[in-house]
């Protein structure tokens, strides 16, 4: 700045002593000390700029650092964090399918059992109920077949005391004797007894007439 100033104050001596005849002396302000002013003071400017933009530039790449590293650190927490929670939900549900299939199978095998006790003892109870069975049917025929034995070994014989035997062929009233289209007793044996004549004239007496048919 003490530079600037210097020149600036040289560039405006040197402009008086060589205007000293000009009848207008202001005329140097515009024409000569105006762009050696904004010369000196381009200095200025640049050097301002130039902090503005180092400033900008320090401003710019500390953000942007500072964003890469939160960036990557975020990220890579966040698959930590999702990571970790795959993993959790993975062995919840390895877990929980094991023991689930452990409470299946204790199921599966509690109904087998069951099935298997209802398959064998309700047919040990209808086994028994038929060998049962079997043993009364045993008894019950064996009684009948006793009863039958014994109705035809004293009733019948006792009826057959007071039944005569078959007639002989020639009696009266056998079975062969009743053979035949004449059908009376006898006629098997003997001559058919005649028919009489049957007269189909109307008879009558008196007043009520008596029509006679054959």
């Amino acid at each position: 700045m003490k530079l600037l100033l210097t020149f600036s104050l040289l560039s405006l001596l040197a402009s008086c002593t060589s205007l000293r005849n000009n009848p207008r002396p202001s005329a140097v302000l515009p024409c000569r000390d105006a762009p050696e002013t904004n010369r000196g003071l381009a200095y200025v400017s640049g050097g301002v700029g130039q902090v503005a933009t180092s400033s900008l530039d320090v401003t710019d790449d500390s953000a942007n650092y500072a964003g890469k590293v939160v960036d990557r650190q975020a990220r890579d927490y966040t698959n930590v964090a999702f990571n970790a929670g795959r993993r959790v939900d993975d062995i919840a549900l390895r877990e929980t399918t094991r023991y689930t299939d452990y409470g299946m199978d204790t199921v599966d095998q509690g109904a087998e059992f069951t099935a298997r006790g209802i398959r064998r003892w309700p047919s040990v109870g209808s086994s028994m109920f038929q060998r049962a069975a079997g043993s009364t049917r045993k008894v019950y025929q064996s009684g009948l077949e006793s009863y039958g034995e014994t109705v035809d070994r004293t009733y019948w014989p006792f009826w057959n005391i007071f039944t005569p035997r078959e007639p002989k062929p020639y009696m009266v009233g056998s079975l062969n004797d009743l053979q035949g289209a004449y059908n009376l007793p006898g006629s098997g044996w003997h001559c058919r007894l005649p028919q009489l004549p049957v007269d189909e004239r109307p008879m009558t007496s008196g007043k009520n007439p008596i029509t006679a048919y054959k």
